[in-house]
Parts: C-alpha cells; structure tokens; sequence
C-alpha cells in the first residue's frame, strides 16, 4: 500500500519530552510505524515499509563491511514508539539529539514518509536560496 503523507504540523514536547503524531497523519499510517535517523530530522516510516527496507538490508553481503556499518547505524537508532493512551510516545535522547530537537517540533509530511524536525532546522531547511521554479527543476531527473 502507497502511503501519501502530507501537511505541516507545529508541536512542542512536553516535560516528559514525549510528543504525538498528529491524528491525520498517524489514522494514515497504519499499524504502526518506525523511526529511523534522516537528513537533519527524524524519519517516520509505516512499520510494513520499515520490513521492506529491512529485506533490502538482509541481501547485503557481509563482506561489504561499508554498507554492512550504514545498516547498524541505520537499525541500531531504529525506534518502535510504543505509544500511552493518548497516543503520545518518548521521544528517546538520541533522536533528539540527531534531529537537534529541544522543545518546538515540526512534524510533515514528505509523501511515502513523515519527517520530524527541530523547528529550527526545518525553518533553516526551507531557506536555501533559489526561486521555487529552481527548486522543482531538481525533480525533472526524475520525470516530474
């Protein structure tokens, strides 16, 4: 099943530094969900698409010892967040500090995954120079 996440949303952790997927985005994600380190943020993958990248990892030889040391770092900050009654979760320390979050986070939707950032570096990564047109230039490689 595809997933298609969109929208920005504005939260903030509270004392225990848990936090919530908001409701639209987590009734679309399914069962349960993942997250793993990304670029500058956390990303939030549908636990069924975390299996699949999962048996890509396992068709990788151990004798490719580079690729073999991305997956450990890949699965060892790996998170199943297991959520209270209100559906909050801990955000644990080293995502945390990955993403450079402290209070204020923005959580959005990035089509097949969510994406958590600091606000912060969401805002900083929004701010790259060049006209939109520029922007989605980047995509024509791709056919879009």
């Amino acid at each position: 099943m595809a997933h298609c996440f969109i929208g920005r949303y504005d939260l903030t952790l509270d004392d225990k530094c848990r936090m919530r997927l908001p409701a639209k985005l987590r009734s679309a994600i399914g069962t349960g969900y993942v997250i793993i380190y990304g670029e500058g943020c956390l990303t939030v993958l549908p636990k069924e698409d975390f299996s699949v990248l999962n048996e890509k990892f396992s068709a990788i030889p151990f004798s490719d010892v580079a690729a073999r040391r991305v997956v450990s770092l890949i699965m060892s900050s790996a998170v199943e967040p297991e959520e209270d009654a209100q559906g909050r979760f801990v955000l644990p320390l080293h995502a945390r500090n990955h993403a450079g979050i402290a209070k204020n986070v923005v959580v959005a939707g990035a089509g097949p995954v969510i994406e958590i950032w600091s606000e912060e570096a969401y805002t900083l990564s929004r701010a790259d120079s060049g006209s939109f047109e520029d922007k989605l230039g980047k995509l024509s490689a791709y056919g879009i």
